[in-house]
């Protein structure tokens, strides 16, 4: 603690003491979990996380358990943000969830893809070793880091998931936070927790410390979307949900059929992608047209991702596979072909292959998305036909002293 009177008053801190507190979930079931912190007591907003909780698998076998991009967050349906007299403030839920965590999990240091943050969030292995200047390795060992042998280890920075809580610093106004979790049916497997996670609050213990100025905070909410391919490998479509809405950074991505289990994003060949908003092309020359446009952009506007499209430079260059994940049993590969050079219709390609296109502008009359890829589709879209999947970052404001949330025009 600091020491001596000063602008801060004679009580001699600094502002960032803090006392962290777990609190026990007001209720719990298999379905869903919330918690409750209650108003007058100043809290950091960027510190929230759900922590000591493990997993057991409960299918009857000894099968091991590893997820996705997305990791631990996978198990998460929805998570919303309440006020205490229960408006949703902000939410993230469905592809948004899987989508928006795996992106932001890949965006961590490779120093800390294979070890800390690997075990804490439990991603499939986005880290890669170079013994020498022309090999490359995954960190990714066989049997290691199973999720049911971390113990209680496991946990959700929800700061990460919620841009309401990275818009706001302290918060005394109180909070409802509600986690609904994802059926076993759609997860692919059967679990359950080890007990019931803890929600762990930083209490300020400066006295002087209030909540944020200013009765109205802006921030962006995850809004998804998606659409079916059927019949043809390209389509132009109106995106209807995000009218008369301000858009940042609108996100997209493949995530191929029903046999892509993870539910990856991928990159179909010849994938090609333009916007169109109220009659103007956004994207100059021939929109993004290639992996090194796509990553590109990517890094640009989202910021530097790892392993991302790494395989598409690699795979095939003096017969190599690219890299390979022994616990899911993915090359982390451009293509699976038949011959070498056919892509079969099961063609995953297991790259994180994230698109993202900076906006920063409302959408008043329309906004088109053209998609097009040398994928055959067929006329079953749910066996035969991809999807593609947006996720659009949208103004939103919420006004603690009324309790009303809006969409707002413009940032």
């Amino acid at each position: 603690m600091s020491s001596g009177p000063g602008a801060l008053g004679t009580a001699g801190f600094s502002g960032l003491e803090y006392q962290t507190i777990l609190l026990d979930p007001q209720s719990s079931s298999s379905n869903r979990v919330v918690f409750r912190i209650e108003p007058g007591r100043p809290f950091f907003a960027k510190r929230l996380r759900m922590c000591n909780f493990g997993l057991s698998n409960i299918s009857g076998n000894s099968d091991q358990v590893y997820f996705n991009h997305a990791g631990v967050y996978s198990l998460i349906s929805k998570i919303s943000i309440n006020n205490i007299s229960g408006t949703e403030i902000d939410h993230l839920t469905g592809e948004g969830v899987d989508g928006m965590m795996g992106m932001r999990l890949l965006q961590v240091q490779n120093g800390s893809e294979f070890s800390i943050n690997r075990q804490l969030s439990q991603q499939m292995c986005n880290s890669i070793f170079c013994p020498s200047y022309s090999q490359t390795t995954l960190t990714e060992k066989q049997t290691a880091d199973d999720a049911v042998r971390m113990g209680n280890s496991l946990y959700f920075d929800l700061a990460s998931m919620l841009t309401y809580l990275q818009a706001r610093t302290v918060i005394d106004e109180g909070l409802t936070i509600i986690v609904e979790w994802k059926d076993a049916s759609v997860l692919g497997r059967s679990y359950s927790f080890t007990r019931p996670p803890a929600l762990a609050v930083d209490f300020c213990l400066d006295p002087n410390m209030k909540g944020d100025i200013g009765p109205e905070f802006g921030f962006s909410t995850i809004v998804p979307d998606r659409l079916l391919m059927q019949g043809t490998n390209s389509f132009e479509r109106r995106l209807q949900s995000y009218y008369n809405m301000y858009l940042r950074n609108f996100y997209y991505y493949n995530q191929g059929r029903q046999n892509n289990i993870l539910r990856l994003p991928l990159s179909r060949p010849g994938e090609k992608v333009e916007l169109t908003i109220s009659g103007l092309k956004i994207l100059p020359l021939k929109g993004i047209d290639s992996d090194a446009k796509k990553c590109s952009f990517l890094n640009d506007f989202a910021g530097t991702s790892s392993v991302t499209h790494y395989a598409s430079y690699i795979d095939g260059v003096n017969a190599v596979e690219g890299l390979y994940n022994p616990n899911l049993g993915l090359k982390y590969s451009q293509l699976n072909t038949t011959n070498g050079t056919t892509p079969t219709d099961d063609a995953l390609g297991a790259v994180f292959s994230y698109g993202c296109v900076r906006l920063d502008q409302a959408i008043g009359a329309d906004i088109t998305f053209s998609y097009s890829t040398d994928m055959t589709q067929g006329t079953n879209g749910v066996v035969d036909g991809d999807t593609v999947v947006f996720l659009a970052e949208v103004a939103r404001a919420y006004n603690k002293e009324t309790g009303l949330v809006r969409f707002v025009g413009n940032m």
